[in-house]
């Protein structure tokens, strides 16, 4: 008889990245210990507003880059970016705001 053990390797970045995903879940892998999955849940053009505002205090880089890269990130979201501390974030907010500003 053979016992095989899966471990399960993604750690969440499968359930952040699929689409399927309920949106209670996105609220829970924004608190994920990688950063990986709290990016990919950044990214997510379903991503809940609540969790936008939470993961806009996210320390790390990849987080935040990937909030404001979200085409679905409304102006407050990149508003409470725009004076983020990494020069990155700030040039990305930059550039998406005067877009919006444009278009409308």
């Amino acid at each position: 008889m053979t016992i095989t053990f899966t471990r399960h390797t993604d750690d969440g970045l499968a359930q952040a990245t699929d689409p399927l995903t309920a949106r209670m879940e996105l609220v829970h892998l924004a608190s994920h210990h990688k950063h990986e999955v709290r990016g990919a849940v950044a990214a997510r053009r379903d991503c809940p507003l609540a969790t936008m505002l939470t993961l806009v205090h996210d320390t790390h880089p990849y987080v935040v880059e990937s909030l404001a890269l979200n085409p679905s990130s409304p102006r407050v979201v990149l508003e409470a970016l725009a004076s983020h501390r990494r020069g990155s974030v700030r040039v990305l907010v930059a550039r998406r705001l005067r877009y919006m500003a444009e278009v409308a």
